[in-house]
């Protein structure tokens, strides 16, 4: 490879990760330089005519890699404006990451077209766009509106939510927007229950589809984000994600446990070991008033039966029917009180023991 192609490479790849996208090449002649670097591992092209180097594409999460292949896109097609779930991305909503390998255009209800692999179209009125960094979108409303009708409520959930948490709408806001929809759109009836149940107070879409599986499960609501006074005089508060008041007057509390917060070191200061331990002395702390905390996962959340299994073994109250067919239903069993009821370590001053 000639010097001057390689200079011309690096150029290219510079520009594109201070504009936060893919270098996009449309040159045949660069093209075919870029592939043979990618045959090599210094570069990956997570589509055609789209090449990252690999260093900084693996440092990416996966909402960043979308962004980035979706901006080098409009370099490649500056006419395509983005919709649904990518318009999302480039909106800065939350979206599932397995949402992400799809690429949904906006079209004129006139057009002719034939999707491509890994590409969508879908007809859009050319007046609820917007632009959004110099990228042609969906609005904030109508973007969500059609995600809202086209994925499942529990995804379409993890969207409404974060349309209301960092889209600056509020919920009777976007309620009036749905409402003015009545007819010829497909899944209407869904994307009115699913803006009935937005909230802003969920802070990421693992709680969004935590609370959406909730719903559909017939289990009452909880409060979301509750404030926990700690057990110490003047010591604060303690927050959880999730709070049920029972019939007998006691309370659980319900924690997502997605682990970032133990492997991201801006979160876990540097040491997962003592996040892990601040988790344990938080939760020892909030066990005082002999609440029951119910930890899962997402891929807890994900399996349907145990996670309704899970929220009945803790006694969480169920308001109405399943809207869903709970697979392999299992039988709680019955609890055996303890022989010697537990005291948390810091009544007994050792919490600050090193």
């Amino acid at each position: 490879m000639s010097e001057r192609v390689s200079r011309e490479i690096t150029a290219l790849l510079d520009e594109a990760e201070a504009h936060g996208r893919c270098a996009a090449v449309g040159c045949d002649r660069l093209r075919r330089a870029l592939v043979r670097r990618c045959s090599t591992g210094e570069l990956v092209s997570p589509r055609s005519g789209l090449f990252a180097r690999t260093p900084y594409w693996e440092s990416l999460p996966e909402s960043e890699r979308a962004r980035h292949v979706l901006l080098g896109l409009h370099v490649l097609h500056p006419d395509w404006a983005f919709c649904g779930p990518s318009a999302a991305v480039l909106l800065g909503l939350s979206v599932s990451n397995h949402l992400l390998r799809e690429v949904h255009l906006a079209a004129a209800g006139s057009s002719h077209w034939r999707d491509a692999p890994g590409i969508r179209r879908h007809v859009t009125d050319p007046g609820e766009l917007v632009e959004k960094d110099g990228v042609p979108v969906t609005s904030l409303e109508r973007t969500a509106f059609d995600c809202m009708r086209w994925l499942s409520f529990r995804e379409g959930l993890v969207v409404a939510d974060s349309v209301l948490r960092t889209g600056g709408l509020a919920r009777s806001e976007l309620e009036e927007y749905v409402g003015r929809h009545r007819g010829g759109y497909h899944g209407i009836a869904q994307a009115r229950m699913t803006v009935a149940h937005a909230d802003a107070r969920s802070e990421n879409g693992g709680e969004s589809l935590a609370r959406a599986a909730m719903w559909e499960l017939g289990f009452a609501m909880p409060d979301l984000q509750f404030e926990v006074p700690s057990p110490f005089s003047g010591s604060g508060v303690y927050r959880v994600d999730f709070r049920w008041v029972l019939p007998d007057g006691t309370e659980n509390y319900g924690e997502l446990d997605g682990g970032e917060k133990y492997r991201n070191p801006e979160m876990n200061g540097g040491s997962p070991l003592a996040a892990l331990r601040r988790e344990r002395s938080r939760e020892s702390r909030l066990t005082v008033a002999h609440a029951g905390i119910i930890r899962f996962t997402p891929q807890d959340v994900a399996d349907t039966a145990f996670f309704d299994w899970l929220l009945r073994l803790y006694g969480t109250p169920r308001e109405r029917e399943p809207l869903i067919q709970i697979p392999s239903l299992r039988p709680v069993p019955a609890p055996e009180p303890p022989a010697v009821e537990l005291v948390p370590v810091e009544a007994y001053g050792l919490h600050d023991v090193r």
